[in-house]
């Protein structure tokens, strides 16, 4: 990436819609429960480091605003 910073992904709350998968600051899909989000992020986010060697990030943004980092490659 340009910028030098890791990809990050993070699953996000929607209030009560669901949960929203961002990389980074673009919206991706929506998920009805973080289960299925937050495995989706570490998908992607393996797959982006192990096919284009880009490093990622996934963290889960709470509705509390608290942020929690699941997983890092690279």
């Amino acid at each position: 990436r340009e910028s030098g910073l890791p990809g990050l992904l993070f699953p996000r709350a929607a209030n009560d819609t669901g949960w929203q998968l961002y990389e980074d600051q673009y919206g991706r899909n929506w998920f009805d429960n973080l289960g299925d989000a937050r495995e989706s992020a570490k998908l992607l986010a393996a797959t982006l480091h192990q096919h284009h060697g880009i490093p990622t990030a996934v963290v889960v943004e709470m509705p509390s605003n608290e942020s929690v980092l699941l997983a890092r490659h690279g």
